[in-house]
């Protein structure tokens, strides 16, 4: 059974995405709005779409024509809504109504209008808020003694309060790098980055309302502060404001793009007793003429001297990355390059996507097109090579002891994640026959690997006689 004026968003893409329906249910539940995780006790829905390829704006179109099927009144928005808009409308004459970034300040009053039987467009429209893309919704004065049960009022965007141990934390929007491939910076706008003191207000917030690590998105990472006054040096600042937090346990820092790496984040990281020794470069070949088609800077070489850079800093590293094939122009001499790199970076989490033509993109009309089957075989062979490095790499853990984050149960086994795993797209640390709350940070000797998940049993915390330690508190 349905709450009164309740109100479901069903979120879709990824963790910046996460942060934006956050910020929109903070708006709504201040607004009185009931804001419940099922679309079926729901009045109104939202859908937050993802237009990043053709595979997610199709799960984005079909979704919501479920929730059409529920027969309620349906708000589509998110990246999807705002790079469309109209003929995203027309194609869609189920929904209530399509809205962009903008519409955003008002969907309080467009939810009320709907639920009181009303139409989305009888909202006035007010003036543009200057930015096109979240946040928009700001509070008062930066405060850290807010309640964790209660909407922010810091200094920062509203959102709803954390229900679990761990939550992103949006730390800019927007992009300024001109890559051939994709098309975020048409609808999300320029780069603009969050203030320190803003996001440690958030962040000091969320530790408050029960959450242990903070995940650190945005579209790149180490652009943060080239447009505030310490520029990008000043992501030093931010390391160190995160280590000062009471009661924060780990800090992972999402989509680092390798142009824009400055040695002094690097040292920061490595000597942090807070920010995880996990390094997600945004690399996407490892062919120098590819590269240079996709307007990225980079090659094999230069990207082993970086991994290579950061292992001597920090010999515990992991890695991330991902790669796209089938790009145009792409031979199979430049797909030989990527798998040896792949052999040789050791990368312990690595994702594939076989090119997706994008309207209004440079590479939508480049010559040397590659047909999609043959992109989708070279995929595959790569992901065969990177899953038996990741394996091997997976094997090197056991025998050492690391910090597990719990965030749940399941069968009887506590589940949770160490510095090596970040939440959603990695792997996990089972502890089987464990019943360590939720949220709790414990110690753990790992027993035995299981394809790219791990398996241990908590411990004492106090070194054992040759046991293998991981480095500071990012183990």
């Amino acid at each position: 059974m349905s709450q009164p004026n309740a109100v479901a968003v069903v979120t879709l893409g990824c963790g910046r995405n996460d942060v934006d329906t956050d910020q929109v249910a903070g708006a709504l539940a201040a607004a009185g709005l009931a804001i419940v995780d099922e679309p079926t006790d729901a009045d109104v829905v939202l859908v937050n779409t993802c237009t990043f390829i053709a595979p997610a704006r199709q799960d984005s179109i079909e979704t919501v024509l479920a929730a059409c099927d529920l027969e309620k009144p349906v708000l589509v928005i998110g990246c999807m809504a705002q790079r469309y808009g109209q003929e995203l409308a027309d194609a869609l004459p189920e929904a209530a109504a399509v809205l962009g970034f903008s519409d955003y300040p008002r969907l309080p009053a467009i939810v009320h209008r709907v639920l009181a039987g009303g139409r989305a467009e009888d909202v006035a429209v007010e003036p543009a808020p200057g930015r096109r893309s979240l946040p928009l919704v700001m509070q008062g004065p930066a405060s850290t003694g807010a309640a964790p049960d209660a909407p922010p009022t810091a200094g920062f965007p509203v959102r709803t309060v954390p229900r679990g141990p761990w939550a992103y934390l949006k730390i800019a929007g927007g992009c300024d790098r001109v890559c051939t491939f994709c098309t975020i910076p048409s609808f999300r706008g320029r780069y603009r980055s969050r203030p320190l003191e803003e996001l440690l207000a958030e962040a000091r917030w969320l530790v408050a309302g029960g959450v242990r690590e903070l995940v650190c998105v945005s579209e790149n990472t180490t652009s943060w502060g080239k447009d505030l006054p310490g520029g990008r040096h000043s992501q030093v600042d931010l390391v160190r404001g995160f280590e000062e937090i009471a009661g924060l346990e780990r800090v992972r820092l999402l989509y680092l793009q390798p142009a824009e790496i400055i040695p002094e984040l690097l040292d920061a990281m490595a000597g942090s007793p807070v920010v995880a020794g996990y390094y997600d470069l945004s690399l996407q070949h490892a062919s120098g003429p590819i590269l240079r088609r996709m307007a990225r800077s980079g090659d094999a070489e230069r990207f082993l001297s970086l991994i290579g850079g950061i292992r001597e800093r920090d010999p515990d590293a992991v890695f991330r990355s991902s790669f796209i094939t089938g790009f145009p122009g792409e031979t199979e001499a430049d797909v030989d390059v990527l798998e040896q790199f792949l052999g040789e970076a050791a990368l312990d989490w690595t994702g594939f996507f076989t090119f997706s033509v994008e309207d209004g993109t440079p590479s939508a009309v480049m010559p040397d097109q590659v047909a999609p089957a043959e992109a989708q075989q070279r995929r595959d062979r790569l992901v065969e090579v990177a899953e038996s490095v990741a394996e091997e790499a997976t094997r090197r853990f056991v025998g050492r002891r690391l910090q597990v984050l719990v965030d749940g149960h399941v069968d009887g086994a506590a589940v949770g994640r160490s510095y090596r795993e970040a939440p959603e797209v990695d792997g996990e640390v089972r502890l089987p026959g464990c019943d360590v709350p939720t949220g709790r940070m414990v110690p753990v000797q790992i027993t035995a690997a299981v394809g790219l998940d791990l398996e241990g049993r908590t411990v004492a915390d106090t070194a054992e006689p040759g046991a293998a330690l991981m480095l500071g508190a990012s183990a």
